[in-house]
């Protein structure tokens, strides 16, 4: 939790103990905030993004449309939707190229 807040919360007060009540307790909004905050600014987002419920982030990750820089951040809920929800989407940039 202490590596979630310096990523992803540097700019703000919340405590530790404030940031595990949202992911646990919190409102829809709450989460989505928090969520949107991982997507964009931390480096481990597999790690960050397990602390969810299983369907709190298959809520978030399928109702999420990022707003900027798309192309890249599309690429990783992608991958993330795989890894959590076990969805098989295409990414072309990751593709093996034929030889």
């Amino acid at each position: 939790m202490k590596d979630l807040k310096k990523e992803c919360f540097w700019d703000y007060s919340l405590t530790e103990e404030e940031i595990k009540k949202i992911i646990k307790e919190g409102t829809f909004i709450e989460k989505k905030k928090l969520f949107e905050k991982i997507i964009y600014n931390a480096k481990d987002k597999v790690k960050f993004l397990a602390y969810f419920d299983k369907n709190d982030l298959r809520k978030l990750l399928n109702s999420f449309t990022p707003t900027y820089n798309e192309r890249y951040i599309n690429r990783h809920l992608k991958a993330l939707k795989f890894i959590f929800l076990n969805e098989k989407e295409d990414i072309k940039e990751l593709r093996w190229k034929k030889i």
